[in-house]
């Protein structure tokens, strides 16, 4: 079967997460391969991830230490076989169900599609202090660095695995989020961003802290220097 795109999940502790996760993506797109790139999670994430092959099209791509998300996002599209990757999160906040209306602006031409929360039909169950960080990670990324993608912080995108290889050796990443970093080394003239309501986790804890927040700041910090 030729693989029309592949799903990113990078994983720590949602084995729960993951038996909801799997099968919708499967169901979604039958031409898709499931990457879960899992970073030794100690509740059973690896075996659910295994028990879930035997009937969905998953790989485990299995990393020993804690690594962080971004870099799970890096591995996990080196190792996709598919031309397209849809990068998401496995805690169910992002809504599956838009998928395949990013993976089809990828293949109308946009450079990067982007789940938003904050476009035409977005919307957010976050409590007000995380709507307050994403709130100013939006309006700092904009002034410092020019990006006009009305929600950078997303974890939810599409995007062809080439043109992120493109870029991959440019990279730096840490914490959770990847997306704006791509947007500035791929400077993409063509964005496609669909709304989809980003809905609160039930299972599992959420992984913002604030020190993943200061290595967002950090990170924006590191790449206005490199533009200068």
């Amino acid at each position: 079967m030729k693989l029309r795109a592949a799903f990113i999940l990078p994983t720590y502790n949602e084995a729960e997460n993951l038996r909801e996760l799997v099968p919708r993506l499967a169901g979604l797109e039958r031409q898709a391969e499931i990457v879960v790139v899992d970073d030794g999670s100690p509740d059973g994430t690896e075996q659910v991830a295994n028990e879930l092959a035997k009937q969905n099209p998953v790989r485990l791509l299995e990393r020993r230490t804690k690594r962080g998300l971004a870099s799970a996002v890096v591995d996990g599209v080196k190792a996709a076989q598919a031309p397209v990757v849809v990068v998401m999160d496995a805690d169910l906040s992002h809504d599956e169900q838009i998928a395949p209306q990013l993976i089809a602006a990828i293949e109308a031409g946009s450079e990067v599609a982007v789940g938003s929360r904050f476009a035409s039909g977005g919307s957010t169950e976050d409590v007000l202090v995380r709507r307050w960080f994403s709130w100013c990670a939006k309006q700092v990324a904009r002034v410092v660095l020019g990006v006009r993608v009305q929600d950078p912080m997303s974890g939810f995108f599409a995007i062809r695995r080439d043109d992120f290889l493109r870029v991959a050796q440019q990279l730096k990443p840490r914490g959770f989020k990847i997306l704006l970093e791509l947007l500035v080394r791929l400077k993409p003239t063509r964005v496609t961003e669909i709304g989809f309501r980003f809905r609160s986790r039930t299972k599992g804890e959420s992984k913002l802290t604030l020190t993943i927040a200061l290595q967002y700041f950090r990170m924006i910090f590191d790449l206005w220097r490199a533009r200068r």
